[in-house]
């Protein structure tokens, strides 16, 4: 039968005192991810100098070395270090201090723990590996994999040109031997991408003789879109981007772990 319950081995400091606090962090730092959560000034020294005044504050030590430390609001943490750094803790005139130093920039994280509110680690197993799709790349690879979704005939020839005005999606020749750019969009398409077609074909025309077609590729084309793009002489195609990305799965190079890997 299948596994629905595992058990995580978690462990709350009750005493919150700076002598336990010290103990607990000592035996846990490095080895697990500890959480606290405390009333904290935090100094950074290293390849440059910054001092955060006294708040609440969330702080977390992941095992692999890597500090986030997180006010009330906002995505990022107001002060972090990457994986690698080495975790101290010991107390200083009753205070509790923790570090986080790496040597390679040499640089510190100095965190004063004035009043702690919560503290606690836990063991945690993920061996899972983010799998990412939908991104450009990924719709990228797609069209590689499956060029017909651009029109029968067409070929990719390669992708991310810099046009001196960004990059170009993809650019191909179709069965007539005719240039092809083509956007690609993840969402609906609206008339300011319509417009970034505009420019890069335009570029293209004026860098190489003989026609250029552009090609807009959405799941979704607006109605204000689609006129402009009839005044400009420009294409569309609506495309289900998750059933593409599945179709061109089957399809791709044997041993590829990831459509965003693949290469022409």
């Amino acid at each position: 039968m299948p596994r629905l319950f595992r058990t995580v081995r978690v462990r709350v400091l009750r005493d919150l005192d700076a002598e336990a606090a010290e103990d607990f962090l000592v035996a846990e730092l490095g080895r697990r991810l500890v959480e606290v959560v405390a009333r904290c000034r935090v100094r950074y020294e290293g390849r440059a100098e910054s001092t955060l005044a006294e708040g609440d504050r969330v702080i977390l030590f992941k095992p692999d070395g890597t500090l986030l430390v997180h006010s009330a609001r906002g995505l990022k943490p107001v002060n972090w270090q990457p994986s690698g750094a080495v975790f101290h803790a010991r107390r200083e005139n009753g205070v509790l201090v923790v570090t986080s130093s790496r040597s390679a920039p040499k640089e510190t994280v100095r965190m004063e723990l004035v009043e702690l509110h919560a503290v606690m680690s836990v063991e945690l197993e993920d061996g899972a590996a983010l799998a990412l799709s939908g991104s450009e790349a990924d719709l990228h690879a797609v069209l590689h994999a499956r060029p017909d979704l651009v029109e029968p005939g067409f070929s990719v020839d390669g992708a991310e040109r810099d046009t001196g005005r960004g990059p170009m999606d993809i650019v191909g020749t179709d069965e007539r031997g005719r240039r092809v750019v083509v956007e690609v969009k993840r969402r609906a398409a609206s008339v300011a991408d319509v417009e970034q077609l505009r420019r890069y074909v335009e570029r293209e025309r004026a860098a190489r003789a003989g026609v250029v077609r552009g090609v807009l590729l959405a799941p979704q084309v607006s109605g204000k879109a689609r006129r402009y793009l009839d005044e400009l002489g420009l294409e569309c195609r609506e495309v289900d981007w998750a059933r593409a990305r599945e179709a061109a799965t089957t399809v791709r190079a044997a041993g590829q772990k990831s459509l965003a890997g693949w290469e022409a």
